[in-house]
């Protein structure tokens, strides 16, 4: 493997690895970069990674879910405001009478009608899904998405299941090595 091909981490797939995988299960040539992608195919297998890498972090798992994770109120805007990484975002619901929910990256106060947030009620503490970026994943779960990709790419590509090289068997032995 060209050493461009390797992952900061060595033994980790890098994200160009993950979309040569695909592009060679359609009977693709692979490509040397993402930067300035001219060639379709290998758009299209970038964007069901990161397709399928977002569908599958927001099942929840271990690495990327926080509890209890306190959020703070801007003292200029009176705000709080939620990185938009954070794709799901839970108050407890018996907390603060369930008044606090998540629109857009700001807190809404539903009992008040507002974004502007009592002080008094902060930090606002709230059970947190992250959208974290394919590196900083872990590599079951990138080599499942990678899996899984591929076997979605190739039948939305090619138009037939039977010229997919991974299975669902494939995927499930990824996800079962995941979940472990």
């Amino acid at each position: 493997m060209a050493l461009v091909q390797q992952a900061a981490t060595p033994g980790r797939t890098t994200l160009l690895g993950a979309v040569n995988v695909l592009l060679t299960n359609i009977g693709e040539m692979p490509v040397d970069s993402l930067q300035n992608q001219q060639i379709q195919d290998a758009r299209v297998a970038e964007d069901t990674l990161l397709e399928f890498a977002k569908e599958g972090q927001l099942r929840g798992w271990s690495w990327n879910t926080e509890f209890a994770y306190p959020f703070d109120v801007d003292a200029v805007t009176g705000e709080v405001n939620v990185p938009a990484s954070a794709v799901k975002w839970n108050v407890d619901p018996y907390q603060l009478d369930g008044r606090y929910v998540l629109r857009g990256t700001r807190v809404y106060d539903k009992k008040n009608r507002t974004f502007l947030i009592d002080p008094d009620d902060a930090p606002i503490k709230a059970d947190v899904t992250w959208l974290l970026s394919w590196d900083e994943s872990p590599e079951a779960f990138n080599r499942w998405t990678t899996i899984r990709s591929a076997r979605v790419f190739a039948s939305r590509m090619l138009g037939s299941d039977s010229l997919v090289n991974y299975t669902a068997i494939d995927e499930q032995a990824a996800l079962t090595a995941l979940m472990q």
